[in-house]
């Protein structure tokens, strides 16, 4: 790639990031650590600070599709942030989980598949997923004006595509496991949630539970990751991160 062209695509981000943040209107730093170990760093300092000031910190990883999100999410009247955290509070969240796992649970001719699996206890999950060293020059670490967590995914309206639950639905999901297991919404994409889980789960018993959840709520990173939902349980034990992607 040419000077040229570095500096057309450098321009091109600070452009994404500057729509990013018009259409939050809300604090923000921009984090230019490329490592993982950066940004982790610095969303910790945000937690601490975001419980004394009232916020909750998100990492967003700008991109066009995120830009767009936001405007279809504008165009619709009836996807504002206070209308999606009223829908929330209706929601039966255990009726909900139910339908999903229902909704992904294999047809009869797949009931050959061995999608449970055995449990293991597999490599734990302590940073974010997608900070990837050299790809993400800049993210924005957004200051949600939320002390109620769950609430940021009305804020970023990431939801509602292929199998991805709508924006309320994942904010009674998110309310449920924020309550059990101190999980909040960490980092988007236009694809992707990654929680921090401050009290994660730490008995075969509950991770198998759990990730039946997970499964149902994101049945890709069974499909088209671990394999198995036992395989998914082994990796949730002591883990500070969970990873949630839609294809």
């Amino acid at each position: 790639m040419g000077i040229f062209d570095n500096f057309k695509r450098k321009n091109e981000q600070e452009d994404i990031i500057e729509e990013i943040i018009a259409r939050l209107g809300c604090d923000y730093l921009i984090i230019e650590e490329n490592d993982v170990h950066g940004v982790m760093a610095k969303y910790h300092q945000a937690i601490i600070e975001g419980k004394k000031e009232g916020y909750t910190p998100l990492i967003i990883i700008p991109s066009e599709l995120m830009v767009e999100m936001f405007d279809l999410s504008a165009e619709n009247t009836n996807d504002d942030r206070e209308s999606i955290i009223v829908k929330a509070k209706d929601i039966n969240v255990k009726e909900l989980l139910k339908r999903m796992l229902e909704d992904v649970m294999p047809m009869d001719e797949e009931e050959e598949v061995d999608f449970t699996g055995e449990f293991s206890i597999q490599e734990q999950t302590n940073q974010f997923l997608s900070i990837q060293e050299g790809m993400n020059e800049k993210v924005i670490l957004a200051k949600i004006p939320t002390s109620k967590p769950w609430e940021v995914a009305a804020w970023v309206p990431m939801g509602g595509f292929n199998e991805c639950p709508l924006p309320e639905e994942q904010i009674a999901i998110f309310k449920y496991w924020y309550e059990k297991y101190g999980a909040a919404p960490a980092l988007v994409t236009h694809d992707v949630w990654e929680l921090y889980v401050e009290n994660p789960p730490n008995t075969q018993e509950e991770v198998e539970s759990l990730a039946w959840e997970q499964y149902g709520f994101c049945s890709d990173i069974v499909w088209q990751g671990i394999g198995t939902v036992n395989g998914l349980a082994g990796t949730l034990i002591h883990s500070s991160v969970w990873y949630f992607w839609w294809d």
